[in-house]
């Protein structure tokens, strides 16, 4: 069942859209929360409500308007993608789903936490959405859960930003996974209060991002608030330890991995080439921390735009704004 509530179709700016992805989701399907955004939502969702055709239909063509679909890492949740949110939704159908336990999402309940029964999840509440094979963002272990999509066929693009699962055995997590949680947890109390002050930012978000001071305030206690709540944070943690991304050759779409140069959560033994896809774009960044999206906004767009642009035979938007009117030079 999917219980649904209207929504503003796009985000006006950075805090619009902390406010969006902070409020209750648009959609809760197979125990998913769903924020679903973008200029022609409404009209398609009014389109299929009146046609009684399965809504498991619409995978991607060059004449649809691309869907995006945003997968966050351990213990974040929808909010994590808010300063890319604004840009991306006028240009997609987006759909920015919370992880199983996490944000407004049901906890794990017993089920299986690994990568590629969570990615098999967010594929199937994306097929009861109407949604298959969209282009996938995914960050951190939400990069992972979009290769293992990938490899389900189950994707019409990936770009990777610092995806988790790429070493070459499998290893105990980083133990700043454990040291951050733990913290979150102590300052909670004071936390909203704290975190309002740029050196708080600063040490809070020191591992996650290459200038933490510069996070928005809001940002900043949505990110606490979701890693202080998720039921699921040592569960899926503890299925990461035993597992890597096996499935490199399965995946044949195109395929964008980025890492930046400050990543402390996944330093460069978890930073593997030869585990990525084959033919994947390996890109690493300067002056870039764990979350692309939040240390190098604009580029990681770009770069979005790029990649679907290229996967779905269209002019990339990035392109089409900063173009010269024909005949300048």
């Amino acid at each position: 069942m999917s219980a649904r509530r209207p929504a503003p179709t796009v985000p006006e700016d950075l805090e619009a859209a902390i406010e969006l992805l902070e409020a209750a989701p648009t959609d809760h399907v197979r125990g998913l929360a769903v924020t679903r955004l973008g200029p022609h939502r409404e009209s398609r969702e009014q389109a299929t409500e009146q046609t009684p055709a399965p809504r498991q239909t619409q995978t991607q063509t060059r004449t649809q308007t691309p869907t995006v679909v945003l997968v966050h890492g351990l213990g974040a949740s929808r909010v994590v993608w808010a300063p890319v949110v604004p840009d991306l939704a006028r240009h997609y159908d987006l759909v920015v789903v919370d992880l199983p336990g996490h944000g407004a999402s049901d906890p794990l309940d017993g089920t299986d936490p690994s990568c590629l029964a969570v990615g098999r999840r967010v594929a199937a509440t994306c097929a009861e959405l109407g949604v298959v094979r969209p282009h996938l963002i995914g960050n951190s272990l939400g990069g992972w859960i979009a290769l293992e999509m990938a490899a389900d066929d189950a994707a019409a693009s990936v770009l990777a930003l610092a995806p988790a699962g790429l070493r070459i055995r499998p290893v105990t997590p980083n133990p700043i996974l454990r040291v951050n949680r733990a913290l979150a947890r102590r300052t909670a109390p004071i936390a909203d209060a704290l975190l309002d002050r740029s050196l708080m930012r600063r040490v809070v978000f020191a591992t996650g991002s290459s200038n933490p001071a510069a996070l928005h305030p809001a940002l900043a206690r949505g990110m606490v608030h979701a890693l202080v709540a998720s039921t699921a944070y040592e569960a899926m943690l503890d299925a990461c330890s035993r597992r890597r991304f096996e499935r490199r050759s399965s995946v044949r779409v195109p395929t964008t991995v980025v890492f930046g140069d400050r990543d402390w959560i996944l330093p460069p033994a978890n930073q593997r080439p030869e585990l990525a896809p084959p033919g994947v774009d390996w890109q690493r960044w300067p002056r870039c921390g764990h979350a692309p999206m939040w240390d190098q906004t604009e580029r990681t767009l770009e770069l979005a735009h790029r990649l679907i642009a290229s996967a779905s035979g269209a002019t990339s938007p990035a392109r089409m704004e900063h173009s010269s009117p024909a005949g300048d030079t």
